[in-house]
């Protein structure tokens, strides 16, 4: 937090370049803004609070929000719909928090040239039914689809249920219009679907946690609504029957929507037969003709690899509730956590094996029932699992531990420590697991260019210089 005296001269300077009503200051204000879904240490729960939050509705305003900051050398940290699970939202150095909620509208859309420009505060949901308008669909739908905003799965790398087909955020956007730690204004690029011209600079702000610059326009690809939709659900004896079926259909030509393998929970509602463990379900979109091929052949595939297959309600249940289970059902449990690396798929085995059997019970760790195993199916096949946090320091302490050995475990074996839910605090430490000194240094590198004061969100996304990792 800042002194008292230079507090009021900067509420000052935000209120007469924002308005009165576009200032939070007082602590019961803050409160909602203290953290994001992070499982912080339980000691910290509401501990660290922002200096100020701000709700700009115009990229002036932002500007303006920046330049006061920057002035005064106080951090920024850029908000979206705050369901962030690894910490970046978390102000440990208090700061302003630049929310950007109120920057919601669609500003072009383009039907002829397929994109979209937008403010970064619009949700995903809100985005999708606004473009279904025009015939068109983003096609971003990750777990927190309903919550999540443009800008925050923009600087998380968000990952989609629909890549096979689709791709992901990182393959969405085309230009971006970002305000730089220094006031000035950033266009990356024209607002065009590809172009092998200057460098891509729009890329170095997908995953950067708000570390770089606070986007405030996104021009994003879109794709015309599909004529049909289908969706093929199959049950398997274990893990690894299902996921030799889902080998199978990663390797045919078939351009599925995107595909769900994942361990069943002991709920009786899921439809399952009694002695089926395992579902893998597959959406299908586009033309009806290439729909009903599709979900032909890979209904053969199924068959061949002794799955039991699930009526067409079930399966499209299943779907549906892709984003409950991932975002909404994380409210009614207890305090829980994810693991989502990707592994090879050659080494997933050992993976899994080794997280289960040898380093979650070595630290007294509970996993979420029906959560041990999960994959999605596809071009980027993100492993998933989810645990409980133990309660207690000294349970905080064997959770982050365990969560350094997993991180350890899965780049040793040639993966990666987070596939879609970025760095934050949780994953910063370990990063000298996967990047080498000389990757390390070039993102502190271009980190100094763009802030220089190091005021956006600092102490997220990367570790300490001269920190391998954790100890």
């Amino acid at each position: 937090m800042i002194d008292p005296k230079l507090r009021d001269e900067v509420r000052e300077q935000l209120v007469k370049a924002l308005g009165e009503p576009k200032v939070l200051w007082k602590k019961a204000d803050l409160l909602p803004y203290t953290k994001d879904t992070y499982r912080i240490r339980f000691d910290e729960d509401y501990k660290h609070f922002p200096d100020f939050v701000v709700l700009p509705e115009t990229t002036s305003e932002v500007q303006a929000t920046v330049g006061i900051a920057g002035k005064h050398r106080i951090p920024l940290i850029p908000k979206g719909g705050g369901s962030n699970r690894t910490g970046m939202l978390v102000p440990i150095h208090g700061g302003i928090i630049v929310d950007t909620i109120k920057m919601a509208k669609v500003l072009e859309v383009s039907t002829p040239n397929l994109y979209v420009t937008v403010q970064p505060g619009i949700t995903l949901k809100e985005l999708e039914e606004h473009l279904a308008e025009h015939g068109l669909a983003l096609n971003q739908e990750q777990g927190s689809f309903k919550v999540a905003t443009v800008g925050g799965a923009i600087s998380t790398a968000g990952f989609s249920r629909k890549h096979q087909k689709y791709g992901t955020i990182a393959d969405r956007v085309m230009s971006l219009e970002v305000v730089l730690a220094d006031g000035r204004v950033l266009r990356t690029g024209p607002k065009v679907l590809y172009t092998s011209t200057g460098y891509r600079l729009q890329l170095l702000f997908v995953g950067a946690e708000g570390t770089l610059g606070i986007i405030t326009e996104a021009t994003l690809r879109v794709e015309p609504l599909p004529e049909s939709k289908d969706v093929l659900l199959a049950y398997y004896d274990d893990f690894w029957e299902g996921l030799g079926a889902a080998e199978k259909v990663m390797a045919s030509c078939v351009t599925f929507v995107g595909g769900e393998l994942y361990e069943l929970g002991a709920d009786a509602s899921s439809g399952a037969p009694p002695d089926k463990k395992v579902a893998f379900c597959i959406a299908f979109e586009g033309t009806s003709g290439e729909v009903r091929a599709e979900v032909e052949f890979v209904r053969n595939i199924l068959e061949e690899t002794r799955g039991v297959l699930g009526g067409r309600e079930e399966a499209a249940r299943i779907i549906d509730g892709y984003t409950m289970r991932w975002c909404g059902e994380r409210a009614l449990l207890d305090p829980e956590d994810e693991i989502n690396a990707y592994v090879p798929m050659e080494r997933l085995r050992e993976f899994y094996e080794k997280v289960w059997s040898e380093i979650v019970p070595k630290h007294g760790i509970r996993p979420v029932p029906g959560s041990r195993y999960g994959l999605d199916v596809g071009r980027y096949r993100m492993a998933y699992s989810r645990l409980y946090v133990p309660e207690g320091e000294q349970g905080w302490d064997s959770y982050r531990k365990a969560m350094s050995e997993v991180a350890q475990l899965a780049t040793a074996l040639g993966g990666s420590i987070s596939s879609c839910t970025g760095v934050g605090l949780k994953h910063r430490d370990d990063l000298g697991f996967e990047f080498s000194e000389v990757a390390l240094d070039t993102m502190w590198a271009i980190k100094r260019e763009l802030d220089p004061q190091n005021i956006m969100n600092p102490g997220k996304k990367l570790p300490p210089r001269g920190v391998r990792n954790r100890q």
